[in-house]
């Protein structure tokens, strides 16, 4: 649990810098000839998300006392860290009168308010986890290559 501590704590800080380069960076990678939706993918808490998601379910899969629901606490935490820095950065977005990466790629959520749109990231977390639960159950399995497990997941 020590190593994913320290895991989580360096993810957290790395979706932190990426929520705030987001922010400040719309449109930087325009001149490139990138897209804003690449440009938006790549300043991306969902990225970091996803790695946050690898690293957990494999680090609990190699780990001789690893179970698989200590990698789903794991990465439910980062989840929902990244879902708050999302809803911070609407939020922060709105009060400062500039549209989010959302609003100028597709314009879907210029009419609907930030509250709303803050709120339905928060129901987001949930659908998050789970689908996190399920693409981390095989990366688990991969990782444990057929070693007994304490908690495995009865399926």
């Amino acid at each position: 649990m020590k190593t994913q501590g320290k895991t989580f704590v360096w993810l957290a800080c790395v979706a932190l810098v990426v929520a705030v380069l987001r922010y400040y960076m719309k449109g930087w990678v325009q001149p490139l000839g990138v897209s804003d939706l690449a440009g938006s993918f790549f300043a991306s808490i969902t990225l970091v998300t996803l790695v946050g998601l690898v690293i957990f379910f494999v680090r609990e899969g190699r780990a001789i006392q690893g179970a698989y629901w200590s990698a789903v606490a794991w990465f439910a935490a980062l989840a929902v860290w990244g879902q708050a820095l999302i809803v911070s950065g609407i939020l922060i977005s709105a009060r400062a009168g500039t549209p989010t990466y959302y609003e100028e790629m597709m314009g879907s959520h210029q009419s609907m308010p930030a509250a709303q749109h803050a709120v339905s990231h928060m129901i987001a977390t949930l659908p998050v986890v789970i689908v996190g639960m399920i693409l981390g159950l095989p990366i688990y399995w991969l990782a444990k290559g057929g070693r007994p497990s304490t908690s495995a997941p009865n399926l």
